[in-house]
């Protein structure tokens, strides 16, 4: 049977910055939050596969893959709909010409259509509450930008595109190592 996996940048060291934020939208939140069920992540390519072919998956990835870690900054909050029924909350990266060529990249190796919707961005919560935008327009005046290098990790995701567990990571210390 396939499963959901997420081909994704994951912070070095702030991670914890991420789901502190995220926390702070708790009293709202829907059926994603990060810190509950989500890993801070910035997605560069979902797809489906079986279990017994993600270990070959990676190792594709990693021969193909020469990226060092990647530094982002998140300065500012997106806030979107798709039905105007769920709203989403995320930070948005800076270096998106990057992270675009990196999804392009992957769609490329793993041999599946790069896709036109692509949007970098690191999800904080998904909520029902219409009035959320205000929440963000309150936390938006003291946030201070989490910045930190990320590196690429492949991971089991849930049906809502939550990174749920990191399966495979590549070591920053060995960059050419792609094993955890």
């Amino acid at each position: 049977m396939k499963k959901k996996y997420n081909l994704a940048l994951i912070p070095v060291s702030k991670s914890n910055d991420a789901v502190t934020l995220s926390n702070k939208f708790s009293d709202m939140a829907d059926k994603y939050l990060l810190g509950v069920n989500s890993l801070p992540h910035v997605t560069l390519y979902q797809f489906q596969a079986e279990e017994k072919e993600i270990n070959h998956i990676w190792e594709q990835v990693c021969d193909a893959w020469g990226e060092e870690p990647i530094d982002l900054v998140f300065n500012k909050f997106s806030c979107i709909t798709f039905d105007n029924n769920i709203f989403w909350v995320s930070l948005l990266p800076n270096n998106c010409e990057a992270l675009y060529k990196m999804h392009g990249f992957l769609a490329n190796t793993l041999q599946l259509p790069a896709k036109k919707t692509f949007d970098p961005h690191m999800t904080l919560i998904s909520t029902r509450n219409e009035k959320y935008e205000q929440k963000v327009s309150q936390l938006s005046g003291s946030y201070k930008p989490i910045a930190d290098s990320f590196i690429l990790s492949l991971g089991a995701s849930d049906d809502i595109g939550q990174l749920t567990e990191i399966i495979h990571r590549l070591d920053i210390r060995k960059t050419m190592s792609c094993r955890m």
